[in-house]
């Protein structure tokens, strides 16, 4: 198995142990050596976790001390624009014509001050989208400058009305494949079927760089959002993901069965009457957040 250095992977506290986990794992294949193992280690972590990419290669004679479980990922195969469309719902595409119509305008957005300024705005319309706690809601508009600055192998797919951003997508580029890490536009906008349209131009702009697929997330844990994922041809893969104990502490977490979050553990006929719930928890958190904000700021 080759190195590979451990600058992008992540240390998280997960009750009594830590979890590592590279955030590179969904754009390059993740093979870790002894030397790397070592590494993490030497950091603090008790496990490390990985996804074995199936779609791009699989991993040889995984070691039998790491555990396993299911994962997924929504992934769409890439061949033409046309073959896209083909393969799409007529709503969808009704959608796409819907977004052409309104007077939205996709295009690839050049990285700047007016980019930043657009994506800040989109931030901070609300903070609440599809019905949770929205994360980046108060995000200034100095760090959201900073981020695209540090940025490199991605790609902005605006969504223009009138010469506004009203949408974007950020494109994450990998090996054989491009991650839709983040897809927003402006509520107010709704209307113009602004997501379809980012989607659509997503899809003609791998199919032309021969990218031959394309992920947005996983599948399983926002109804709305999978459904709108599997609307636009993208499909629920099962992947492997790999826990590898690194200390005592990590070998116990994994034997207690406490390495995988309790979202993941839930069967699916469980989860759906858990949502709402969740839901409401997700809006009261951030609505405590910006009352304790506020009277912070008087």
């Amino acid at each position: 198995m080759s190195d590979k250095p451990t600058e992008t992977v992540t240390i998280q506290r997960r009750t009594f142990f830590k979890m590592a986990m590279d955030t590179q794992e969904y754009v390059s294949d993740v093979t870790p050596s002894y030397e790397f193992i070592q590494k993490v280690r030497n950091r603090g972590g008790d496990i490390f976790t990985f996804l074995e990419r199936k779609s791009c290669g699989t991993i040889p004679n995984p070691a039998e001390s790491w555990a396993k479980t299911e994962d997924n990922v929504a992934l769409l195969h890439v061949t033409t624009y046309k073959e896209w469309l083909r393969i799409i719902g007529k709503k969808t595409r009704n959608m796409i014509r819907k977004a052409e119509k309104s007077g939205i305008r996709t295009e690839i957005a050049v990285s700047g001050d007016r980019l930043a300024e657009g994506v800040w705005k989109i931030f901070n319309e609300t903070p609440i989208r599809q019905e949770r706690g929205f994360p980046h809601y108060g995000t200034t508009l100095e760090t959201v400058k900073k981020g695209l600055l540090s940025q490199s192998d991605c790609t902005y797919v605006g969504a223009y009305y009138q010469d506004e951003l009203v949408g974007f997508i950020h494109l994450i580029h990998g090996n054989n494949v491009s991650i839709i890490s983040q897809i927003l536009s402006l509520q107010k906008h709704w209307d113009k079927a602004i997501n379809n349209a980012l989607v659509a131009k997503t899809i003609d702009l791998c199919a032309s760089k021969h990218i031959e697929w394309i992920m947005y997330g996983r599948i399983g844990n926002h109804p709305s959002l999978d459904n709108f994922k599997q609307n636009n041809g993208f499909q629920k893969l099962t992947l492997t993901r790999y826990y590898i104990p690194l200390t005592r502490k990590g070998r116990m977490a994994i034997k207690l069965r406490l390495h995988r979050e309790v979202k993941d553990v839930l069967p699916q006929s469980m989860k759906k009457p858990l949502f709402p719930i969740y839901n409401w928890i997700s809006r009261t958190r951030m609505k405590i957040r910006l009352l304790m904000k506020q009277n912070f700021s008087t």
